[in-house]
């Protein structure tokens, strides 16, 4: 953490010389010190769908936090880390284009963006800027620049020996642009989450529609549906019969269905067979 002038870096409640002990919380041995400084650290990098410039500059900090085995709470690390990098779009928005997403980001020069993280945070000689998007989109973007620059590393966690990290690991490469490293490790496991997000890659890889074919025989109905699930999306009028036979027999409202996917959770695993059959066209 040496190296950052924290006093330069600016959060949702003003500059961040208190996230350095706010960082060395989160893996200490009491669960409260970890849990009150998850709190505050995700309310000074997140508010109410909001980035701000400390956002990206504490990406990689969690990041390392998040990769060492040691660390407890990981799977919360890397709750934080989908806030703050991706924030509150939803899977409508996939694939995701963060240079279309957020627009007025290359509006805003470097000493503008100062003039308004000094007048946020109180700063009376700091003057008035004019209101815009351009700041919040700037942040925004930036964050995500930030995860998308360790990629790599959140695909070696689709591997993690904790089966919570490799799924929210797994749903969070939707976000980013597809790699063959990438596509491996999601082909190399049967998980839900990672076949929801198999579901947003550009069509045409046999590889992935062999897995998702082979995974409709998998035990775990979560798993066998989110494969159905995927292969609607990816082929829509074109899906296979067993796959179209699963998403129909999962439609009868009064039927249970296996828990939400981990990852995937801001839509309910019944609102991803709806708009598999919406894709089909029933």
């Amino acid at each position: 953490m040496t190296g950052v002038a924290w006093d330069r870096v600016y959060g949702c409640d003003g500059t961040s010389e208190h996230v350095p002990a706010l960082l060395e919380a989160l893996p200490d041995a009491d669960p409260r010190t970890r849990a009150r400084a998850r709190a505050e650290l995700s309310g000074h990098l997140y508010h109410q769908g909001t980035r701000w410039h400390a956002s990206a500059v504490v990406v990689p900090f969690l990041v390392a936090l998040a990769g060492d085995p040691a660390t407890p709470d990981r799977p919360d690390l890397l709750w934080m880390l989908r806030k703050v990098a991706i924030g509150d779009h939803r899977d409508d928005a996939l694939p995701f284009d963060a240079r279309a997403a957020y627009p007025a980001a290359d509006a805003i020069t470097d000493e503008r963006l100062l003039t308004l993280n000094r007048w946020l945070a109180g700063d009376d000689e700091a003057g008035e800027p004019e209101p815009d998007d351009a700041g919040p989109d700037r942040w925004a973007r930036d964050a995500y620049d930030a995860l998308a620059a360790h990629a790599g590393t959140v695909i070696g966690w689709v591997g993690d020996a904790d089966p919570e990290v490799a799924d929210l690991a797994a749903a969070l490469l939707a976000w980013f642009p597809p790699t063959p490293a990438a596509v491996a490790a999601l082909l190399a496991t049967a998980s839900a989450a990672a076949n929801l997000t198999l579901a947003h890659l550009p069509v045409g890889d046999p590889a992935v529609d062999r897995h998702l074919t082979e995974r409709l025989g998998h035990p775990d109905e979560q798993v066998a549906l989110t494969a159905a699930i995927a292969l609607a999306y990816r082929h829509r009028e074109a899906t296979p019969e067993p796959a179209l036979t699963m998403l129909a027999v999962a439609a009868d409202p009064d039927r249970p269905l296996p828990p939400d996917v981990p990852g995937w959770d801001d839509r309910a695993l019944r609102g991803f067979v709806a708009l598999a059959l919406a894709r089909i066209g029933w």
